[in-house]
Formats: structure tokens, C-alpha cells, sequence
């Protein structure tokens, strides 16, 4: 069997050729001869025991950097994982303070890729009365909002489509009425804006100037009837905005 030979068995050997060499020559030969005997040992040496030496560190390195980056995914991964946890206990939070026994579950294939960007998404709802699906709003500040959806067949009677029940106000305006306002207001506001309309038809109006019409810039799907304003009047009143109740509209102001 062949055997490796050592740092030490080589320096051996290397004494024995130096010595050989002094007691055989003499003159520059003997110089010459020595010299090469070094230099041949030494890339002997580098060849033989520390080349291997450096390829396993660098394996070594290489394979330490290959752990870091799946570790460093890995973390990626449960953090995404987190918040989506996260977010689902928010909107479970959100739908439960005006439905204590909803349920819900995701209708796209990918969450995790929408709790990441932010956007509109939609849930599956379960023990909400009247309502089937939310959209869910989720900004790069991490406010969240939630509007109730209703699929209502279209049915051609001559009269429109059916208008279903309206909700209590004040789950009215923290499901739907919140994101939209708050929203919109903030909107107004900077521009110098301080009133807007709710109209019976639920479309929502500014005027831009004095003198001129009245702009349209949002409508609700769903708006509480007119019994109902006055309690709207109240829940827009805790918000810190004034809400007058007229025959046809709600003049809000700030």
C-alpha cells in the first residue's frame, strides 16, 4: 500500500540530500546544487501538504456561506409567515368586534405575497349575516381596513337591481365607511377642503368652489337608510367631525 509521506520524513530526506551534497562537492556547483534541492522541496512542501490544507478551508468557507444563506431564507420565510399570523388575527379581531361568530379564510393561492406588497384582497366570510365576501386593505403603513362584500345576482325587472338590508351604522362605518372617509378626508383636507356629502344614493360629493357643481368621488355599495342617519350623525360625531342630517344628504364637516 502506498504511503503518504509526512512533513517530517520529508525534512528528513531533505537533510540527508544536503548533506550528501556537502560532503560530495564542492565550489559553486555545491551552491548551485543546494539551491535547487530547497526549492524543490519547498514546492514539494506547497504541492503536496498545503495546497489540500487551503482547498479544505476553502470548502470549509464555501460550505459556512451556503448554511448562512439557507438560514438567512429560512428566516425570510418564518418572518412572512409571522405576519400573515399576524394579520389574520387583525382582521379576525376586525370581523368578530361587529360579527362574534364569523370565520373567513383566504381566496387567493398566495397571501404571503399579499401581506409582502400591501393591496386589496379578498376573503371567503362564514357566519355574517347578508354578506358572503370582504375585501381587505392593507397599505405600506400597515393600516388595515375591511369592506363587507354582498354577491347580488343581476335580475332585469325593469327596476334595477334589489338593494339589500342596510347594516346597523356604526358596524356600517368601522367595516366600510372608515377606510373610505378616512381617506377621502385626509384627501380634502390638503387641498383646503372642510365638507363633503353623503348623499341618500350613498355617492359622496364636494363642491369645488363656490358657485360651482357638486364633484362625485365615491359611491358605497351599501349605505344605512335614512332612519338610520341620525345614529350615522352620532358615530361621525365620536369621530370628531360634524354631521348634519338634511332630507336627502348628510352634510359631514371637519
Amino acid at each position: 500500500m502506498k504511503q503518504k509521506i509526512s512533513l517530517g520524513s520529508s525534512t528528513s530526506i531533505l537533510i540527508g540530500a544536503v548533506i550528501a551534497i556537502l560532503a560530495l562537492l564542492r565550489g559553486p556547483a555545491q551552491t548551485v546544487l543546494l539551491l535547487v534541492t530547497f526549492a524543490l522541496w519547498g514546492l514539494w512542501v506547497v504541492l503536496t501538504l498545503l495546497r489540500p490544507a487551503w482547498r479544505a478551508n476553502r470548502a470549509y468557507r464555501s460550505r459556512e456561506e451556503r448554511i448562512a444563506q439557507e438560514q438567512e431564507a429560512l428566516s425570510t420565510v418564518n418572518v412572512v409567515k409571522l405576519l400573515l399570523c399576524h394579520v389574520n388575527y387583525r382582521i379576525s379581531d376586525y370581523l368578530k368586534s361587529a360579527y362574534p361568530n364569523a370565520r373567513w379564510e383566504w381566496t387567493m393561492n398566495d397571501p404571503e405575497l399579499f401581506i409582502a406588497h400591501g393591496g386589496t384582497g379578498r376573503i371567503r366570510l362564514y357566519g355574517v349575516p347578508d354578506y358572503e365576501y370582504a375585501d381587505v386593505t392593507l397599505d405600506q403603513k400597515g393600516s388595515l381596513s375591511c369592506s363587507l362584500v354582498k354577491i347580488v345576482p343581476v335580475q332585469d325587472n325593469g327596476q334595477g337591481a334589489p338593494s339589500g338590508p342596510s347594516p346597523d351604522p356604526s358596524v356600517w362605518y368601522e367595516l366600510e365607511g372608515r377606510g373610505v372617509l378616512d381617506t377621502l378626508i385626509a384627501d380634502l383636507r390638503s387641498r383646503g377642503h372642510s365638507s363633503l356629502t353623503l348623499n341618500e344614493d350613498g355617492s359622496i360629493s364636494f363642491q369645488p368652489e363656490a358657485g360651482s357643481s357638486k364633484t362625485t368621488k365615491h359611491a358605497f355599495a351599501a349605505f344605512p337608510e335614512k332612519v338610520y342617519w341620525p345614529r350615522l350623525a352620532d358615530t361621525l360625531a365620536q369621530e370628531g367631525l360634524s354631521a348634519d342630517v338634511q332630507a336627502d344628504h348628510i352634510a359631514v364637516s371637519w
